[in-house]
């Protein structure tokens, strides 16, 4: 019972961490002891678990696949994520430049685990972190570009009075394309909780698509959409259990190239980041003036940067304390 409970509370913290930009779901199980655990489970899913669904083999998929853990874990998480995007979402909505601050910080202070876990640091590495650069900065700017035309399009259509509900949760889009996109994003996003030191919210936030996922796939949120949120779980679920193995492989095969490229990500999307905007074009630039907005602003980038540093700090006890089991054992 205590190892339910233990388990269950785990998953209580795991699921914010699955939610705050820069804050790694791989991180917070390496801190927690429960990472190799959790690989080892999802690994085990193969063709082999669909012809043991098919013939009613129940005790067999419970020992083989851990399911006692990955559900108490799964409880846990689902407990706590939902409430926590509400904060993020009121957040974005209400004080979005102290949150960019604020994932700016950790997102920021999150480069070191891809580099700290680098295990060779050469012309390869270097180029692969330029690649994606490269990639996620042009990305940024086009982002950029859609916003200011958004924003002069309701600029000169809709009048001052109606500018007031603006707030709206928007309607959810249910055309197919958005659909697979929802799909293709949930994929990625659990793809990357495997990753020690990658967010997977960061990467809905470089793909631009995490706002619209703390709406519409929160069951106590008012925009919430049935449709989308299972197509998002969904896609979760199915990219836990398909990506597992590839990141099994570049993490064996291609260790430290593979971590430059995320650390390059996770350089390139401070662009997206940065808290304060060219009012004409919506591109990064630096405040007017220190004022009460730039003042807050720097005290929540302070305060996700601090909580990254001591996430790195526990990661790192953690870290040596299996090391020195390990010794032990040995």
């Amino acid at each position: 019972m205590f190892k339910v409970i233990s388990n269950l509370l785990k998953g209580a913290i795991l699921g914010p961490a699955m939610v705050i930009p820069g804050v790694s779901g791989g991180t917070m199980a390496l801190i927690l002891g429960i990472y190799d655990r959790l690989i080892k489970a999802l690994h085990g899913f193969s063709l082999g678990t669909l012809k043991d669904i098919l013939a009613l083999r129940l005790d067999t998929l419970w020992q083989k696949h851990d399911l006692k853990f990955l559900l108490t874990l799964l409880a846990g998480a689902t407990f706590s994520v939902f409430p926590c995007m509400l904060l993020i979402d009121y957040l974005f909505t209400r004080h979005p430049q102290p949150t960019q601050g604020f994932f700016f910080g950790l997102v920021g202070a999150s480069i070191i685990f891809p580099l700290r876990l680098m295990k060779r640091k050469a012309s390869i590495e270097l180029l692969c972190a330029l690649a994606a650069i490269a990639i996620t900065i042009p990305l940024g700017i086009n982002r950029d570009r859609h916003l200011a035309e958004e924003q002069a399009d309701k600029t000169a259509v809709v009048a001052p009075a109606e500018n007031a509900s603006n707030d709206k949760v928007p309607a959810p889009d249910h055309t197919p394309g958005n659909c697979i996109r929802f799909a293709l994003s949930g994929a990625i996003a659990s793809a990357a909780m495997l990753l020690p030191g990658i967010s997977g919210s960061f990467l809905l936030l470089l793909l631009g698509i995490y706002q619209e996922v703390l709406v519409f796939i929160n069951p106590l949120a008012p925009g919430f959409d049935p449709l989308l949120g299972i197509i998002f779980i969904a896609s979760c679920i199915a990219g836990l259990v398909l990506f597992a193995r590839l990141i099994n492989f570049l993490l064996v095969r291609c260790h430290s190239p593979t971590m430059a490229f995320l650390g390059g990500l996770m350089i390139g999307s401070l662009w997206n980041l940065w808290p304060f905007r060219s009012p004409g074009s919506s591109s990064p630039a630096w405040p007017a003036g220190f004022d009460n907005a730039t003042a807050m602003c720097l005290l929540t980038f302070v305060a996700g940067a601090s909580i990254i540093t001591a996430l790195a700090f526990y990661n790192r006890k953690a870290n040596n304390n299996d090391d020195g089991r390990g010794a032990t054992e040995a």
